[in-house]
């Protein structure tokens, strides 16, 4: 299934309406949006700085690369790590140094941060460099959960949903199978 999401297309008119509002909202809240570019969605940061949630953003993408979704799938995910960093000091303080020391190693392989690195084979090196550490386990254990556990996302990748509230498997194509 190569179903690639279409970019929702945004007058200039209606982008500039929606980057004033947002500005508003942030200077009466004092929030931190993380904004798509073109303005497609956007996610509120309680906690984390703008440069550190676009790094953990370019981190869950890199775990788990789905070239057919859209970034708002993946700053969904990542969602639940900045909700949990601004309620607990030491997972906030977990996913900093996690994140500076992302940015440091891709650093010294190419000379960006992690965000900004454009080739894939340096940010995996990176990556590769902290799979034991407790930011990836964090990271990772948060990620696949939220990132795969949003309903609109299931079609692209052909799964229906569960099946017990429609009464199971058994009767919805539990012994379909025509390669055996």
């Amino acid at each position: 299934m190569n179903h690639v999401e279409q970019p929702r297309r945004v007058s200039r008119r209606g982008f500039l309406a929606g980057g004033a509002a947002a500005i508003v909202a942030v200077a009466v809240t004092g929030t931190t949006v993380l904004m798509d570019p073109s303005g497609a969605w956007a996610v509120e940061l309680q906690s984390l700085k703008p440069e550190e949630a676009q790094a953990l953003l370019k981190f869950v993408h890199d775990l788990f690369p789905h070239d057919q979704l859209a970034e708002v799938y993946y700053a969904n995910a990542i969602a639940p790590l900045n909700d949990e960093a601004a309620k607990d000091p030491s997972a906030k303080r977990l996913l900093v140094d996690g994140i500076s020391r992302l940015n440091r190693l891709a650093q010294a392989a190419g000379g960006a941060a992690y965000a900004d690195v454009s080739d894939e084979k340096i940010r995996v090196a990176a990556i590769k460099q902290l799979e034991g550490s407790p930011f990836f386990a964090k990271v990772y254990g948060t990620a696949v959960v939220s990132l795969y556990n949003q309903p609109k996302l299931w079609p692209k990748f052909g799964y229906e949903g569960p099946s017990s509230p429609l009464g199971g498997y058994l009767h919805r194509g539990f012994s379909d199978i025509d390669w055996l």
